[in-house]
């Protein structure tokens, strides 16, 4: 159940009549002493890759920037606002880490007001060993100082310092394989099959469920030769049995979809209404991420149409 607030939180409407402009993040990273840019893929959940093949997040960290602008700053406080008139807003970028439990705070390096509106700037490196698995980005607005004075029509405003207003964007940095990234569990028996998903039951894939091992989950059976696996070192993703494990993912995606009502699958194929991280939330990543559309005509049209992107997203992976 999603926290209930007390007071005004940033709003779509609010944020329009601020004038925000939010640039995309640019990232990069160092190398013998060199920066290179790094290509990024997605919208709410992001792949990055180097056409160099050089960065891995873990050996070369992550530099990332972003400006984000207001054309009416002001319009963000007062009785239609989230804060007191004499209130200060913060502007921060807050980062999880869930892999490696950790979590931090980015302010701006450059956060500068004048009448032509406010400019912010973020800077920020992540050392190599810092970040692992994947990494969520909050852009929020938080009480900065207090207002002195409570106006009469302020009253519903709070004016606590430190207190976050809202989330004006919410990234995910993916530094997961397709393959590693989905629910999958190995279960070691001579009386179960080669592999087989269960599901529990969905109360809504839309906002409610995540696309985790307690809403569905594939499992493998290496009790059987032909088991995919992936391989046992660390600085390898390849995977064993590649060309069954291309249909097993393919099938399975497949039921998952198969699985959704008429109106949850419009939504997610239109990004209507999701929350990050559940079920039609990810799924529409994957969809977005698709070198090729899928073909959602009849249910061997969109199974071939599966085999042939995971299969890319695999080879990509690898």
């Amino acid at each position: 159940m999603e926290n209930i607030l007390l007071y005004p939180t940033l709003s779509p409407e609010m944020l329009e009549a601020a004038g925000l402009s939010v640039d995309k993040y640019h990232f990069t990273y160092e190398y013998q002493e060199k920066y290179f840019s790094l290509h990024q893929k997605g919208s709410t959940t992001l792949k990055l890759s180097d056409s160099l093949e050089i960065w891995n997040v873990e050996t070369e960290g992550l530099i990332l920037d972003k400006t984000v602008c207001f054309a009416y700053p002001n319009l963000l406080k007062g009785k239609n606002g989230v804060a007191c008139k004499g209130a200060e807003i913060g502007i921060c970028i807050i980062w999880t880490n869930k892999k490696l439990t950790q979590t931090g705070i980015i302010l701006p390096v450059s956060d500068v007001e004048s009448p032509q509106g406010r400019n912010c700037k973020f800077h920020y490196m992540f050392a190599p060993g810092r970040i692992s698995g994947d990494l969520e980005l909050s852009l929020s607005m938080f009480i900065k100082s207090e207002a002195g004075e409570i106006l009469e029509d302020e009253e519903d405003l709070i004016n606590e310092a430190g207190v976050t207003v809202g989330e004006i964007e919410h990234v995910v940095l993916d530094f997961n394989s397709l393959y590693m990234e989905f629910p999958i569990e190995e279960y070691k028996s001579e009386n179960e099959p080669l592999w087989w998903i269960e599901f529990s039951e969905w109360e809504d894939p839309k906002t409610i469920d995540m696309f985790t091992k307690d809403s569905l989950c594939l499992y493998l059976n290496p009790y059987y030769d032909a088991c995919p696996a992936p391989s046992t070192s660390d600085s390898s993703n390849s995977i064993k049995n590649f060309d069954l494990m291309v249909d097993i993912l393919a099938q399975t995606y497949l039921m998952i979809f198969q699985r959704l009502s008429d109106d949850d699958l419009k939504a997610t194929r239109q990004n209507v209404g999701l929350t990050n991280n559940s079920i039609c939330s990810i799924l529409h990543q994957f969809i977005e991420d698709c070198y090729e559309e899928l073909h959602w005509e009849s249910p061997e049209k969109l199974l071939k149409s599966l085999q042939i992107n995971i299969r890319k997203k695999l080879q990509e992976d690898t």
